[in-house]
């Protein structure tokens, strides 16, 4: 198995080699393949810290910096030299650096592909949006005005819609808005590309009533998740909250969310899907929950929580399904799912792959770094590749001797 894992600590990043079963908290275990630097900055400054990783299409790897840098790298490794005298090279050519043109404060929500516009969208909390041209480097990047210029600290993409997106953040409660026209695709650029992008909010949600005490809700949202089987017009989406809220929407049923659960009582770091179905979720927190709950099966009375004037209060919260347990501490920033394995890391420096529907641990790796995000590269181990590339080869060489038996054949 191969990841990627961004260093908070050096403004790089790391790669990752491992097979299932290491763990490298014990001696006697399994260690893993490989662990080398990449994606270094020549200069280490605090505003070079890596946020987001994105794999584009396996052409490109993106890194959205701190300080407005968006750096694009060749997917394609660069062969180590044999000369072991020379100094090790970084592994990833870097092609570019895009400069945005940012406040000191102002941090990338999100690093977003749009297929349709061979591009990236880098949103910022400041509710600034930026699009870049992900495979031609001659356009600079475009700033995309929202209809709301709140802070935001959350902004996704509807994958069945490339020109649909959600956001929301600290007193700014969800929206869905349309950046483009549907029409529109990357030939754009050739063209003033900036007329085509005039964002139009399509939907607005509405807080939850008073609690028992009849006061407010705060709303800070810091995930958001489109929900499959949607159109351009109804939506259906999911949310997460710094405070500790689940939160479910439907454009046909009003405003108001359709449900909202108490999931715990810390900040919603990650949201994530845990299935084809989108019938489960997986959630971590600033602690060390990590944990999968299904939609489908509700415990009415899960959430329990006393109140001096209201007595007992008790709410509805999805079933839980279990913890992702290695021994997990602090926040978990990172999260990704490939085929069957998920991968976990954040503030205790350790890289943790799991099961996705069994939960088992397959592999911890100690990266020495605390980690803000993440990229599986590959799920197979390296004993899998091997016996995969031995399989091809033989396969290919029974292919030959028939050919070649067919061949006499005809000739006789």
């Amino acid at each position: 198995m191969k990841f990627l894992v961004s260093s908070d600590d050096s403004a790089s990043a790391k790669i990752v080699i491992c097979d299932r079963g290491t763990d490298t908290s014990k001696q006697d275990s399994q260690q893993p393949k490989s662990i080398q630097n990449c994606l270094i900055e020549p200069k280490l400054k605090y505003s070079s810290r890596i946020i987001h990783l994105l794999n584009y299409n396996y052409e490109y790897l993106i890194a959205s910096r701190l300080g407005g840098i968006i750096s694009i790298y060749d997917f394609e490794e660069i062969e180590p030299s044999e000369n072991k005298d020379e100094p090790v090279e970084d592994p990833y050519k870097h092609l570019h650096d895009f400069k945005i043109p940012v406040e000191k404060n102002d941090k990338p929500v999100d690093l977003i592909k749009i297929e349709k516009l061979d591009s990236i969208l880098v949103p910022y909390s400041s509710g600034r949006l930026f699009l870049i041209h992900a495979t031609d480097f001659n356009f600079e990047p475009l700033e995309i005005i929202l209809p709301d210029t709140k802070p935001i600290d959350a902004f996704t993409i509807n994958p069945e819609f490339e020109n649909i997106f959600a956001f929301g953040g600290k007193e700014n409660d969800l929206k869905v808005v349309e950046l483009y026209d549907y029409k529109t695709n990357s030939k754009i650029f050739q063209q003033d590309y900036k007329e085509a992008f005039k964002p139009k909010i399509l939907y607005q949600a509405k807080n939850v009533k008073n609690d028992h005490l009849d006061l407010r809700v705060p709303i800070w949202i810091t995930n958001i998740l489109f929900f499959n089987n949607g159109s351009n017009e109804k939506f259906k989406l999911i949310t997460s909250t710094r405070y500790g809220q689940v939160r479910i929407y439907d454009s046909t049923h009003g405003r108001k969310p359709l449900k909202d659960y108490p999931i715990c009582q810390t900040p919603i770091l990650t949201l994530t899907f845990a299935n084809e179905e989108q019938s489960e979720i997986i959630i971590t927190d600033t602690h060390n929950l990590i944990s999968k709950y299904t939609l489908d099966i509700i415990d009415e009375k899960a959430f329990k929580t006393n109140s001096a004037t209201a007595g007992d209060i008790i709410k509805p919260v999805p079933k839980s399904l279990g913890r992702y347990t290695g021994g997990n501490t602090g926040a978990t920033n990172a999260v990704q799912i490939l085929e069957d394995i998920i991968a976990f890391a954040g503030l205790d420096r350790y890289l943790r792959v799991f099961d996705v529907e069994s939960r088992e641990l397959i592999a911890k790796v100690y990266v020495g770094v605390e980690v803000s995000s993440l990229i599986i590269l590959d799920d197979e181990d390296e004993a899998e590749v091997e016996q995969k590339r031995k399989r091809d080869e033989q396969e290919q060489e029974d292919d030959e001797m028939w050919n070649q038996l067919d061949k006499k054949q005809k000739v006789t």
